[in-house]
């Protein structure tokens, strides 16, 4: 079962998925990172390219957007009997822009719930899971086709068995009045219609609704919207005012082991896990249990321990692509065979779809696992030893809010994170603790450092006394 922490009081927002006790997933969502997957924009068409049956669309972004005539539901014939230059149109991301090209979109709309999708060009047809159950399935077959407006359609997730069919029913018209209430917002310039955001409605629909013990908000009003969202996990929905202190790592913490490459088990084995641009290499490293008479025999249970760290591992750092894992040797066809059984039955439980090829001749299984977006280690810092000034920013603003003992705090920072703290925090720090914060700049200081904390008078004393320009709103 799967608890999920979400907190949002932070300007950076942070989620984790939380299993047996261990986080085996980082969410974060930070202001003014570009991710547009998803996305509804308000378009207008710019240009009609025969020869490839597309359109280029000004989506208000730096560079137009790219639909296909196949991703115009009502597009019967060539191109131009659909859409027309300078006419507006509503689209949705559905990749990210790359280098010169801009994102690629298309007109099929889709509001995804927890039970069903709903789709405002459809036309009809519904799509029922075949995971569902065949008679659940026909069941909310009937019901949905009577629901259907003209030109709806709309897609029944495999969640749709779990429920009642009100629930689905009441769930499926929600989405329909988001659609409405979307259409309202409609004007003349290409523009942001909606966002599907990923915190907290992404992360959430990532996971099967029935794995889903609880969800814990550190913001009450974000708690109740939730609950208004999603009716049907109310009863698991909480909120807590200090819900750092339920995480079983802090995620100043948690970042520092994921910009290492490193990991340390239990057992005396490290994972060695360095990532190129072609592929990931694991490395089960064992030389400090083979210095402890460590014997052959042993080697299909340390593996064994091995690939179910590595598997979280891969979840946790959102590790994608080509993986290759470099188990300790075992010289055993039948050992092999169970362990890549077990790798294979360990990755069924990961929400993204990834494949165990096999074993290469030189002994390294190999495994696919579907690409969404960067790495975590490569998202947080410039190398494996140094945060981006990003990170440090709301590290920074992370440690400030949990110290309460002191009157005053006097910090240090580089000029950079200084500016950079400007650029991305349109709410000064200082607002947000009880502490009087006195800041000064140094350039000899690589990011931050907390230098004094104490009473108001005595860190007006030591500013005073050491000469110190420092400034109060930070």
């Amino acid at each position: 079962m799967r608890k999920i922490h979400i907190h949002t009081k932070t300007t950076e927002k942070t989620g984790l998925v939380i299993e047996n006790g261990e986080v085996h997933e980082y969410v974060f969502d930070r202001p003014g990172a570009k991710k547009l997957a998803g996305s509804i924009f308000l378009g207008r068409v710019e240009q009609l390219d025969h020869g490839l049956g597309a359109a280029f669309i000004d989506i208000g972004e730096k560079r137009n957007a790219f639909l296909r005539k196949e991703s115009i539901p009502w597009c019967e014939g060539k191109i131009n009997s659909a859409i027309k230059v300078g006419e507006k149109i509503v689209v949705q991301v559905t990749k990210e822009p790359l280098g010169d090209k801009g994102a690629q979109v298309t007109a099929d709309i889709t509001f995804p719930g927890l039970y069903t999708v709903f789709q405002p060009f459809g036309f009809g047809k519904l799509s029922i899971s075949r995971k569902l159950n065949v008679e659940k399935g026909a069941e909310l077959e009937i019901l949905l086709q009577k629901e259907l407006l003209e030109p709806e359609g709309g897609i029944v997730r495999t969640a749709a068995g779990y429920v009642d069919d009100d629930i689905i029913m009441e769930e499926f018209r929600l989405l329909r009045r988001e659609w409405q209430q979307l259409e309202k917002k409609r004007n003349d310039k290409p523009s942001l219609l909606w966002k599907d955001r990923l915190l907290p409605d992404q992360l959430i629909r990532k996971f099967p609704v029935p794995s889903i013990q609880e969800i814990v908000m550190g913001d009450v009003m974000e708690s109740n919207n939730l609950k208004e969202k999603f009716p049907s996990l109310a009863s698991r929905i909480d909120w807590k005012k200090d819900i750092e202190q339920d995480f079983p790592v802090s995620v100043s913490h948690l970042q520092m082991q994921l910009a290492d490459p490193v990991v340390h088990m239990e057992n005396g084995v490290n994972l060695v896990i360095e990532e190129t641009e072609a592929m990931t290499v694991i490395d089960v490293n064992s030389h400090k249990v083979k210095g402890k008479s460590f014997i052959n025999s042993q080697a299909l249970e340390v593996n064994l321990l091995a690939a179910n760290e590595i598997q979280r591992q891969i979840r946790l750092r959102k590790l994608s692509g080509m993986i290759l894992i470099d188990f300790i040797s075992m010289k055993d066809e039948r050992k092999e065979k169970k362990l890549l059984s077990e790798m294979r039955k360990l990755v069924k439980k990961d929400p993204v779809k990834t494949t165990v090829l096999g074993m290469t001749r030189l002994g390294l299984i190999e495994m696919t696992r579907r690409r969404e977006g960067k790495s975590l280690p490569s998202l947080l810092t410039h190398s494996s030893v140094s945060f981006t000034l990003e990170t440090m920013v709301y590290r920074l603003e992370r440690e400030l809010l949990t110290r309460r003992d002191a009157e005053a705090i006097l910090i240090g920072v580089h000029p950079d994170l200084f500016n950079r703290k400007k650029q991305l925090l349109s709410v000064p720090i200082s607002s947000k603790i009880p502490q009087e914060l006195f800041v000064r700049q140094d350039v000899d200081i690589s990011d931050y450092q907390i230098e004094l904390e104490g009473s108001l008078d005595m860190i007006r004393e030591a500013i005073q006394h050491r000469g110190y320009y420092v400034d109060n709103l930070f």
